[in-house]
């Protein structure tokens, strides 16, 4: 065997370009590959919301009795649309929601003689606007944290009872609020143009106006307040 020979060095020459275009490639692939996780630009949602919620400091208003509070915590389902963008460069998505709560039942009563029952059903309408913060990585997880802010209107269909004449009175009333709130979660990215979010939100929709009656009573919540577990499922452009 000859050693240091042509055929021996064309051998050397061929491994040094293999061994070239290997790492010209390698780098390439794998930005491709960050790439295709992390595609910026618009993208359309549907969102599926689970609340633990509760209305903090219920206030009697024109009540001859006392206050007593039946139920003021309660779990609310939602469903929501999302417009987002994810920008390039800067770890950021945005985005606006558009939402709509179930009902939270409320019941409150003046107890006196005779006890006031009232039973109030509230929907809420929210638009938010959510600014999401990622820890982008080579992986398909996407950690993220951010804030909401916008608007949410209560809907409230309130129920008078008068417990010893059983007479019925029913009320209906619109509030408008700033909400605000905090948000954690993880965007997994399992397909080319698809990815599913699980995240958690504490959010505060604000004020809760029941309603008043001709008598000038009824009740109102200082905070609706929100524990949210939401699913989402995202098609990117």
């Amino acid at each position: 065997m000859t050693v240091g020979g042509p055929g021996n060095g064309g051998q050397k020459q061929m491994n040094l370009r293999t061994l070239v275009l290997t790492l010209g490639i390698l780098p390439a692939a794998g930005g491709a590959a960050v790439a295709q996780s992390f595609p910026e630009g618009v993208y359309l949602g549907v969102r599926a919301i689970g609340s633990f919620a509760e209305l903090d400091d219920v206030n009697p208003n024109g009540f001859g009795g006392t206050l007593n509070i039946q139920n003021d915590t309660d779990t609310v389902a939602g469903l929501g649309g999302v417009v987002g963008y994810r920008w390039q460069g800067i770890p950021l998505r945005t985005e606006i929601e558009a939402g709509y709560r179930f009902r939270f039942d409320l019941d409150a009563q003046d107890v006196g003689a005779p006890t006031i029952d009232y039973e109030a059903d509230v929907a809420t309408t929210t638009v938010l606007f959510n600014a999401l913060l990622e820890w982008r990585n080579e992986s398909d997880f996407t950690p993220f944290v951010g804030g909401s802010v916008g608007w949410a209107r209560h809907s409230s269909d309130t129920k008078r009872v008068n417990t010893g004449t059983s007479a019925k009175v029913s009320k209906e009333t619109d509030e408008d609020n700033l909400a605000w709130g905090g948000m954690a979660g993880i965007d997994w990215h399992f397909a080319e143009q698809w990815s599913a979010e699980f995240a958690y939100r504490y959010v505060n929709l604000g004020d809760v106006d029941a309603g008043s009656f001709s008598g000038g009573d009824g009740v109102d919540a200082d905070d609706y307040t929100s524990h949210d577990i939401m699913l989402s499922v995202n098609f990117r452009f």
